[in-house]
């Protein structure tokens, strides 16, 4: 312990200092305390009214577009050495099952997760058009009303849509959204519209789904994470778990935005509310002065997905830079050691903290993977239909390379802890589609959603259910 208190104060020691930046077409220049959220910034970095906590990059230039382009072409060929044997590339597993698979619904524009509710409906994000509910023959509701989302403007989006464990009691439903501060005013259709990179800033809230299921009410904004995107579910005590995505991706170096470490920055966590928005008392780091009490995990860099096992625990797979995605099983008051350790490059192929893959006081991932899958939502799955599948961990893919399927990983408990016993790709017999998230339904079936780009208005995008195969 007294070592990362040492690091925290060392690293905030190293970027506490902020640049006066003079904003573009605004003639001035804002100058931060000490300690706010918003040290670490990158060094080219922009504080706009309504962002004085989550400093953004400036917004691309065709000069930094042309270099985005340059590294989406770039060949991953990085093979960090793992801690352990089967911390990567296990071998498959010994129980096979084969599946067919139906279509559950279809036509959906670029969604983003999906949940079941109660009654074995299926509840829907769709990110720029909002949330549907569909039947259980496949047919699909109108749009809901009342999310606090002006979808014809840029970079407002809805993501995660969780409903209350007590749903057909409180009708509440738990979402992320992600919206510019209202000081940004209308930022326009195109990115030089706006000086900032990240405009958008992801949000917890809560609302009340209405009898007839058109609206949304009695919304209440619970959490600004400070990050970009994320999971969140609940756990069965009904406190929520959220990640808030620190800023990074291709054109932005890591090594300039190390929030994930930095104890007054929400961004780069996974952070613990309750229901209501309120802080639970377990939480690790309340009455430290110097630390956002929201927080239950440091190091985090993109973990789009989250899951608790059968024993109650929680597990994340975040993404990487170019390569180095992570499974981890997260513990209270733990460091996932992101931008400290990795087992990922830079995408400008620089090694990131001079390629240092452990050091003492930061968790190892309990697998990974290079090249880049892109995780994004997971199950364990606890249903009968597949025995051979019994507990095992399903993760939806979307790299454009190599992810397009949906992972099994096969876990096993050893004196060292946790590990993986084999790893299975499904689903890459349709020919190379992404997936955004994976459940398993209330019938015991698989379901998983697609996540086609681009999508067109008509969307072609499908949540596909896998069965047993039929002999």
């Amino acid at each position: 312990m007294r070592d990362r208190r040492l690091w925290w104060l060392l690293a905030a020691g190293a970027v506490a200092f902020v640049l006066a930046v003079a904003l573009r077409g605004q003639g001035k220049s804002q100058t931060l305390p000490p300690g706010a959220g918003a040290i670490g910034k990158g060094p080219d970095a922009l504080v706009l009214p309504g962002y004085e906590d989550v400093p953004r990059p400036p917004a691309f230039t065709d000069k930094t577009r042309a270099l985005v382009r340059e590294q989406d072409e770039a060949v991953d060929n990085y093979t960090p050495q793992p801690a352990w044997a089967g911390q990567t590339r296990a071998p498959k597993p010994a129980k096979i099952a084969a599946y067919d698979v139906q279509t559950a619904a279809q036509g959906l524009f670029a969604p983003w997760s999906f949940a079941f509710l109660p009654d074995g409906r299926i509840i829907v994000s769709e990110a720029s058009k909002g949330w549907r509910i569909i039947e259980k023959d496949g047919r699909k509701s109108e749009y809901i009303a009342g999310l606090p989302v002006d979808f014809s403007k840029r970079a407002q989006q809805v993501l995660d849509v969780v409903p209350d464990k007590d749903f057909p009691r409180t009708r509440i439903i738990y979402f992320l959204y992600r919206v510019p501060p209202k000081e940004a005013g209308d930022i326009g259709s195109r990115e030089e519209d706006f000086p900032i990179h990240y405009p958008q800033i992801e949000m917890v809230a809560r609302g009340r789904l209405s009898e007839d299921e058109k609206r949304l009410t009695d919304v209440k904004v619970l959490l600004n994470t400070q990050g970009i995107e994320g999971r969140m579910i609940q756990a069965p005590d009904g406190t929520l778990f959220i990640d808030s995505g620190p800023l990074a991706g291709r054109g932005i170096l890591s090594r300039n935005w190390t929030q994930s470490q930095l104890p007054g920055s929400l961004m780069g966590k996974v952070l613990h509310i309750n229901g209501d928005g309120s802080i639970p008392r377990d939480n690790p780091f309340i009455g430290r002065a110097d630390t956002r009490p929201e927080i239950w995990a440091f190091g985090v860099r993109d973990a789009q997905s989250m899951a608790f096992d059968s024993r109650g625990r929680l597990w994340t797979a975040e993404n990487g830079p170019m390569g180095g995605d992570e499974l981890n099983l997260l513990e209270k008051g733990k460091n996932y050691g992101f931008p400290i350790i990795s087992y990922g490059r830079e995408y400008s192929g620089e090694l990131i903290n001079g390629g240092l893959t452990a050091t003492p006081g930061l968790e190892q991932p309990i697998y990974f993977w290079t090249p880049s899958v892109a995780p994004s939502g997971m199950t364990f799955y606890t249903g009968s239909l597949f025995p051979e599948w019994k507990g095992d961990l399903f993760i939806a893919t979307m790299s454009p390379r190599f992810g397009r399927k949906v992972i099994r990983l096969a876990l096993k408990e050893t004196p060292d802890g946790m590990r993986v016993a084999g790893e299975e790709f499904l689903l890459t017999e349709l020919g190379g589609t992404r997936f955004r998230d994976v459940k398993q339904g209330p019938d015991g079936a698989l379901y998983a959603l697609t996540d086609v780009r681009p999508s067109s208005l008509a969307g072609p995008d499908k949540i596909l259910r896998l069965v047993p195969k039929q002999r």
